[in-house]
């Protein structure tokens, strides 16, 4: 399953898939797999880098000295 790939895993995935559509090496009936594989890949790297840029978020502003501690 694609949740069960990492970041990088499901990239390289991606980059064969297109490497291999350029090269014309998809046949005509595997295509519309390859591209569906595709789409459901670019939604788990969307979905991880999204989680990845909310908790960089949460760690500075954790650092910051905020203004909840004015108390």
């Amino acid at each position: 399953m694609t949740d069960e790939l990492s970041y990088r895993e499901a990239l390289t995935e991606l980059e064969e898939i297109l490497a291999a559509i350029e090269e014309e090496q998809v046949d005509v009936d595997d295509l519309a797999l390859k591209v569906r594989r595709s789409a459901d890949l670019i939604r788990l790297c969307r979905s991880r880098i999204e989680a990845a840029t909310i908790a960089v978020e949460e760690i500075v502003e954790e650092m910051e000295p905020g203004e909840a501690d004015d108390g």
